[in-house]
C-alpha cells in the first residue's frame, strides 16, 4: 500500500491549519495589544507635556521671563545629572533661542499650539508642543518617546514567547489528538484492506468512547458480517449448482457410454457420441464460470500467490505447442527471458498463456505465424496472423460469452474472460493490440493496485 505523506494527510493538514489559525490569532492579537499601548502611551506623554508647559507657563506669568529662564536651567541642570531625557527651548519670535537643550525651534507652530513628532540628533523621535507665551516669546517641551519604545520592545518580547508557546501547545495538543484518531482510523483502514483480501472474519475493535468513531466500527463491522453472509451463501448455492449439476451430468455420461456398447448401428452410435460431446461441453461451460467467478471473488487478495519463474512456465507451455504448431501447419515462435519471476499462482499463469496460445492457433490459417515472448515486468506477449480484433471489439472480447462475428470459430466464449478474471487474481491485467495484420494480446502488472 503507498504510504501518504504529511502534507497530503488530513492530520497532517489539519495540524498545519490549526497552527496557522493560532499563529494568525496571535499575530492579530499582538496587534491590536500593540496598538492599544502605544495610543495610551503617547496620550500619557502628551498630558505630561501639556502639565508641564502650563507649569512653566505659571512660573512665566508670576515671575516673567527671567524666573522662567532660570529655572529651564535649573531644569536641564537635573536631567544632566539624572539622565533625564526631557526637552526644553523658549525662543524669541524669530524662533533664536534663549534658554534650553534644543539646539533649535522645530517646525512647530505656537501660535497654534501644535504638538506633533519630531526628530533631533542624537536623541531621535520625541513627542513635542509649542505654545507662545507673549508676543516675542515662545516655548516648546518634548518628551523623549525611549520609555514608551521600551514598553513596545518588551510586549513584542512577551508575545513572541506566548506565541511560541501558544503554538507548541495547541499544535501538540493537535497532534497528540490527530495521532489518536489516526491511530483508530488506521485500525479501520487496516480491517478494510484485509477484508478486501478476503478475510472476512475480521472485526474492527470499538473503543466504547461513545463517539463517531465507535459508531463507524460498529457499522463496519455489522456491514462485514452481512458480507460474509451473502458471500457464504453464494459459495454455498455455487457449490451445490455445480454438484446438482455435474452429478447427473456425469451419470447421464456414464449411461451413453453403456449405450455405446449395446447398441450396435453405427448411425445411432454417431448420435450418442455427439450426445457425450455436448455434455462435456456443458460440464466444461461450467466449470469455466464457476473459475471465472472464484477469479472474480478473490481479486486483490494476496493469499495463497507466491514467487513463481515465469520464464519456466512459459518455456514448459513453448515445448508442449510447438508440437501443435507442426501438425497446423502453423511458424510458432517463442523468445523468453530467463529468470523472470512474480508473485503468482503457477496454475493460473498456465491457463493464461495456455488460453492465448489457443485463441492464437485458433484463428492463424494454415503458413501464417504464432509468437510469444515473456519479458521482465513481467510481460507476456502473444502475437498472431489472423484476422485481428476490430478496435471497438478489443475491450468487448474479454466478456463473458462474447465471441467476434466475423469468425466460424467454435467455443463459448470463455476463455478470454477466464483469462482475465484469473489475470486479476494475480495481479495483472490484459489488453488486445492490432498487429497488423493479426492481434497482440499483452499480459501486464496492473499498477492501479
Amino acid at each position: 500500500m503507498p504510504s501518504i505523506h504529511p502534507f497530503t494527510s488530513l492530520f497532517g493538514r489539519l495540524s498545519i491549519g490549526i497552527a496557522l489559525v493560532t499563529i494568525l490569532a496571535v499575530t492579530a492579537l499582538f496587534f491590536l495589544a500593540n496598538g492599544i499601548v502605544k495610543a495610551e502611551t503617547e496620550r500619557q506623554i502628551s498630558s505630561a507635556v501639556d502639565t508641564d508647559i502650563a507649569g512653566l507657563a505659571d512660573i512665566y506669568v508670576s515671575g516673567g521671563q527671567a524666573e522662567l529662564v532660570e529655572r529651564l536651567r535649573d531644569r536641564i541642570g537635573m536631567i544632566r545629572q539624572s539622565g533625564a531625557s526631557d526637552h526644553y527651548l523658549l525662543a524669541d519670535g524669530t524662533g533664536k533661542p534663549i534658554a534650553g537643550n534644543l539646539s533649535q525651534w522645530p517646525e512647530l507652530s505656537s501660535e497654534n499650539s501644535e504638538s506633533g513628532f519630531i526628530s533631533i540628533p542624537v536623541q531621535g523621535e520625541i513627542f513635542a508642543r509649542a505654545t507662545q507665551l507673549a508676543p516675542n516669546l515662545k516655548l516648546v517641551v518634548g518628551w523623549n518617546l525611549a520609555n514608551r519604545d521600551r514598553l513596545l520592545a518588551q510586549l513584542r518580547i512577551a508575545f513572541l514567547i506566548a506565541g511560541l508557546i501558544m503554538v507548541a501547545l495547541v499544535v501538540g495538543l493537535g497532534w497528540w489528538s490527530s495521532r489518536r484518531l489516526r491511530i483508530r482510523l488506521a485500525a479501520i483502514n487496516a480491517a478494510f484492506r484485509r477484508i478486501g483480501q478476503g478475510q472476512f472474519d475480521t472485526r474492527v475493535d470499538i473503543d466504547n468512547r461513545g463517539d463517531e468513531l465507535d459508531e463507524l466500527s460498529r457499522h463496519t463491522n455489522e456491514m462485514v458480517s452481512r458480507v460474509t453472509n451473502l458471500v457464504n451463501a453464494h459459495k454455498d448455492i455455487s457449490d451445490h449448482t455445480a454438484h446438482e449439476l455435474r452429478t447427473p451430468l456425469m451419470h447421464l455420461d456414464n449411461r451413453l457410454v453403456g449405450a455405446l456398447h449395446d447398441i450396435p448401428e453405427p448411425d445411432q452410435k454417431i448420435g450418442l457420441i455427439k450426445a457425450r460431446a455436448d455434455i462435456k461441453n456443458i460440464i466444461s461451460l461450467l466449470d469455466s464460470l464457476l473459475d471465472i467467478a472464484s477469479s472474480n471473488a478473490k481479486k486483490g487478495d494476496r493469499a495463497g500467490l507466491s514467487e513463481i519463474n515465469l520464464s519456466e512456465i512459459a518455456r514448459d507451455m513453448a515445448d508442449l505447442y510447438s508440437e501443435s504448431a507442426e501438425e497446423l501447419e502453423i511458424a510458432f515462435e517463442h523468445a523468453i527471458a530467463p529468470d523472470v519471476t512474480m508473485i503468482g499462482e503457477a496454475s493460473h499463469i498456465q491457463r493464461i498463456i495456455s488460453n492465448l496460445l489457443d485463441n492464437a492457433f485458433k484463428y492463424s490459417p494454415k503458413g501464417s505465424s504464432v509468437s510469444l515472448s515473456v519479458q521482465p515486468g513481467p510481460l507476456i506477449r502473444v502475437r498472431d496472423n489472423g484476422p485481428g480484433v476490430p478496435e471497438n471489439m478489443r475491450e468487448k472480447i474479454f466478456n463473458r460469452f462474447t465471441r467476434l462475428k466475423s469468425t466460424n470459430a467454435s467455443g463459448h466464449g470463455l476463455g478470454l474472460a477466464l483469462s482475465k478474471a484469473l489475470a486479476a487474481r494475480n495481479g495483472l491485467i490484459i489488453r488486445c493490440h492490432d498487429a497488423d495484420p493479426g492481434a497482440i494480446f499483452e499480459v501486464t502488472m496492473d499498477r492501479d493496485i
